[in-house]
Order: C-alpha cells, then structure tokens, then sequence
C-alpha cells in the first residue's frame, strides 16, 4: 500500500502531472470570466443598456483566445525544451483525462485542451492526432439530464392565458410589465390555430421551460416546450423592455423561426448556465435540424462549436464516398472556394494572388474576416471558423480541384504524394449563391429572394456595416430563403463612407462624360441600379420596394441616425410574428 503511495506522489508531482493542472486551473479561471460576464446580460437588458451589452459580448469573445495564449506560456516555461514531445503530452493526456473525468463541462474542458496542443503543434506541422489530443469518436447522441436539470416542468392540463401570465411572472424581472394581461391574450391567440389543427391530441401534460434566459441585442427569450401526450410544441416567448415596461413582443413556435433565432449569422446569446453541454442537447431536441457546431456558437462557446465542426467533418469524410469538389457559382477574385457534395458546409482559402481589380493583401482579408468575428452581424453576415493545418488522403480530392489548388493555392494547400496539406483555410455553412437562385427558382421565391437582397443591404447599413461590393453573387440564400452576405474583403464602417451624387450631364454632353474627383472612400449610389436590379418584372418589384438604396440622402441619413448614438432595433424574426401591440412602433 505504502509503495503504490509513493508511486502517486511520483505522479502528482511529475511535470505531466504540473502541465495537466495548470490547464485545468486555467480552464476553471477561464470558465469563471466567462460566465461572470455573461451573468451581465440581465442587469444591461433590464436596465436598457443596449451598446454596453454588445461591448461585453466582444469582451467574452475574446476571452478565449486570451487565456489560451497565457496558458500556453505558462506550460513554455514548465517544459522547455520538451514542449514538443509527443511522448510528453501522451502522459499529460492521460492525467487531464483523470481530472476532468467527473465533470458537467467535460466536452468543454477537452476543448480548451486541444486549442492548447494545436497552437504548439501546428508550429511544427504535426497534425491532429488521438494519441495525445482528444476526439469523439460516437455520433452525437443526449445524455442523460442531471439534477438540478437545465429545465424545469410544470404540471398543466388546461392552457390558458392565466398560465403564461404565471410563468412569466416567474421569470423574476427587476422591471414591471407593461400589460401582461394583453401579452397572455395575444400568446393565445397566437397559439390557438396550431393547437386546435391537432383536434384529438390535446392532452397537455406539462410546459417544460429552460431556465436559462437568453439575451441579445434588446431582447430576452424564453425557450420551452408544451408537452402533450402524443406531441410537443416546442416555444420561444420574444420579450422586449422599454419606456413602458416589459412586452411579450413575439412567439415563435415554428421549428424554421426558432431555427432563425439561433442561427450563424447572429451574435451569441447571453446566456448563463453551469451546464451548457445539458442545454445544448435541451435545444437539439427542438432544432434536430441545426448543425451541433451552431447552437455551442450560439451561446458563445465557438471553440466548441470549432471543435464540433472538425469531428463532424472528419466523422462524414471517414463513412461517406463524397470528395472535394470546386464549389458551384463563380469563381471569386479572393477565395478558392471548394465543398463537400452532400455536405453542408463550404471551404474558403485565400488565393495567392489576386484577380483584378482587387488590390488587398492576404493580410487585409484575413482582418476582414476576423472584424466580423467581433461585429453584430444582425441576422445578414455569416460566421466562419478558421482552420489550420488539415490534413486529408489525397484521394479525398477531385482532380480538378487539386489542379486549382496547384494553380491559386500554393501558399495555403500542400499537395505531398498521399496526403494533402490545407495550411490556412474558413470553413462556413453552405448557401445558394444569389445569382444562381434568382435564375433556377420559381416566380414566389424569386420575388421573395430579390425583396430580401435589399432588406439584407438596408440591415446591414443600420448596423454600420457597408459591404463594399454589391454584387449578387457575393450573397446566398440559406435554406429559410434568407439572403445572406459572405464576402468580407471590401467591407468597412458605413461611417467611412462618403455618399455622393453623380454631376449632372452639361448640356451637348454625354452624361457623366467629364472627369469626377473621386476619393478612396467616395460612394455613388446611382451606380448601383446597374448591377443590382434585374430585367423584367422582377426588377421593377425591387425597384418598387428598394429604390432608396440608389439615393445618397438614404443612406447619409443613416449616417446622422448612427452618430446620433441612436440604437437602431433589429428583430431576429419576421416582422409578421410581432404582436399588434408594439409592430408599429418602429
């Protein structure tokens, strides 16, 4: 007994064993920021502290990346010269895993790990590997829900206003609500055509509702489901806080809206759980359709959703005959776009050289996507995470591909006998591009797409956000037939912008035939009727809906609204939810 004492004192105090915890340490130091920033969210959104909730959120996404470079010198300086042992970190792998075994956030603990070995590693090109790096081999499958439960369930057998005005008020907000009676009637009413559509399956059961709250830009929504004997509604209430009070602005009870709400085009909620293993799988029971990756984004965890992302990827490329193809559309300038057939996200990597007219560096493109990273991409820019150092079979590959890599991509893909090498590269979720959706679409969703390709530029502006290059093909439509922006190397802040009017044409002269001055920073929007609004009748319904867009007044006009400090409302679901009560307000 007394020996094998001993043999743990050894171990304990070993230097795999002093690397293993001060990860750990560091992790629980992490965790602990983390969390005490996002505890903010309730106080701000009570408090109407709209700009400082956003400047918070920036703050908590940059936590991550900080404490892994604090942490990583901190294990420099215990391993010295054997920091790139491999044989070292099999054995720190091994004490890690006894110190987290137990642990609610054990996923999340793996994770910090392996951003810990990857930034050593990839200095010296040793790619991913399970012997001393941690990977989930099992389909994704929810655990068991432990006590006390990220949920809890309410025994009711007769929906009714009284009901939601009971749960609401236990959501114990420091503010007064405006008219709750009203919200509790239209959340009714609201309901009563799905609920009567089941005719013989109204059996309710329960309301399990999450406790956690989750909050972003304006908002605080609670997730739940109504529990009946044979089906389940799963819910959103959208709440608001204003001059008057708190409102119930919406309820969301489609899995398409909800799936909305918590997409990859928005910034992370705000909220706060000890659990976020257990409520991402509370989550996944009502969005079975949302890549796992998604959702841990969605509540701030993005190097989980990393980390998820990559053992998907390499879970299909392992048990699926699909290879890399050049993704469809046209060419960009920039990137070298590639996929996955049946997969559904798309590869980006940065060209060597860059088509004409553009004339950025690959240093410029690679701040450009990590500004939007840290901006509020109000429902309309895509999130990307940055991969480095895959690694492939070169079969995995089509040869058109691998001939394009050889001829734009030698800076960031390495083509060995066997293996390819992908140095540097964006991995995001797959989209129709804009052009080639207008062309193969019928007349509804085309007339739909066209509509929401303005309504994207105009949201877009409010939040500051000029895209540089209009173009459609530089938008996508997601599977809800949202239009969506992806390309970010021409980007910048409305404000930057100078929007003028083209000189009238002298007379005997041809219009804009003499010379302009024209300023790095000078917009003309009169250009853009050019090149965005399509022949035919479906350019005269843009034109009908969107012909500000072509008026400089427009879009100086949101200039003065922004320096004016004014905090400009976005919804992240269809101004057709919203309750009469406050739809007009805006």
């Amino acid at each position: 007994m007394a020996k094998n004492k001993n043999k743990d004192l050894v171990e304990v105090e070993s230097v795999e064993w002093q690397v293993a915890k001060v990860i750990q340490s560091d992790w629980d130091e992490l965790i602990n920021n983390f969390l005490s920033l996002t505890e903010k969210g309730k106080d701000h959104f009570e408090q109407m502290k709209y700009k400082d909730l956003f400047q918070i959120a920036v703050k908590r996404y940059n936590l991550f990346g900080d404490k892994i470079r604090e942490t990583y010198a901190k294990i420099e300086a215990i391993l010295g010269d054997e920091l790139f042992s491999v044989e070292m970190w099999e054995k720190i792998k091994h004490y890690y895993t006894h110190l987290i075994q137990n642990r609610y956030d054990k996923p999340n603990t793996e994770t910090f790990y392996n951003s810990i070995s990857r930034r050593i590693f990839n200095q010296i090109n040793i790619g991913f590997s399970e012997q001393f790096e941690f990977f989930n081999n099992e389909d994704y499958h929810v655990v068991d829900f432990t006590e006390p439960k990220v949920f809890r369930e309410i025994i009711v057998h007769n929906l009714n206003a009284e009901v939601f005005k009971d749960l609401l008020l236990s959501l114990d907000f420091n503010v007064k609500w405006e008219d709750i009676d009203r919200d509790c009637e239209a959340i009714m009413e609201s309901l009563t055509s799905t609920i009567i559509f089941q005719k013989n399956n109204l059996f309710l059961d329960s309301i399990e509702l999450v406790n956690t709250i989750f909050y972003r830009n304006r908002g605080a929504f609670v997730v739940g489901k109504l529990r009946y004997r044979r089906w389940v509604m799963p819910f959103v209430l959208a709440i608001m806080n204003d001059k008057g009070g708190l409102y119930v602005d919406a309820i969301l009870n489609r899995e398409s809206d909800i799936s909305i709400l918590f997409s990859f085009t928005r910034m992370s909620f705000m909220a706060n759980t000890h659990k976020p293993v257990e409520l991402i799988d509370f989550l996944k029971t009502i969005l079975p359709f949302k890549p796992l990756a998604e959702l841990y984004d969605s509540i701030g965890y993005f190097r989980n959703g990393k980390t998820t992302m990559y053992r998907d990827l390499m879970l299909y490329v392992r048990n699926y005959d699909d290879k890399f193809v050049i993704a469809p559309g046209i060419k960009g300038m920039v990137m070298c776009v590639f996929t996955l057939e049946n997969y559904p996200f798309v590869f980006k990597i940065i060209k060597d050289k860059f088509d004409p007219p553009k004339d950025v560096t690959r240093e410029h493109v690679i701040q450009q996507y990590k500004s939007v990273e840290l901006n509020d991409r109000v429902g309309r820019m895509v999130y990307t995470h940055q991969f480095e150092h895959l690694r492939f079979p070169k079969s995995y590959f089509s040869e058109e591909l691998l001939e394009e890599f050889r001829l734009v991509a030698k800076k960031s893909v390495v083509i060995e006998d066997d293996t390819v090498r992908i140095i540097h590269c964006y991995m995001e979720r797959k989209m129709i591009p804009l052009n080639m959706y207008l062309e193969n679409s019928d007349l509804v969703d085309t007339c739909k797409a066209i509509l929401d390709y303005g309504n994207c530029i105009k949201e877009l502006a409010k939040a500051n956000i000029f895209p540089g290059d209009l173009l459609s093909k530089n938008f996508g439509v997601t599977r809800h037939g949202r239009v969506i922006f992806y390309d970010y190397d021409e980007i910048s802040p409305l404000l930057d912008c100078r929007f003028r009017r083209l000189p009238e044409a002298e007379e005997g002269e041809e219009a804009y035939g003499h010379a302009i001055s024209v300023d790095e920073h000078d917009v003309f929007p009169q250009e853009f009727k050019n090149f965005m609004v399509p022949d035919g009748p479906i350019g005269d319904l843009f034109m009908q809906e969107h012909s500000d867009l072509f008026d400089p007044k427009f879009w100086r006009k949101i200039q003065r609204d922004i320096k004016n400090g004014e905090y400009l409302k976005f919804y992240s679901y269809s101004n057709f939810l919203r309750f009469p009560a406050h739809r007009d307000d805006d």
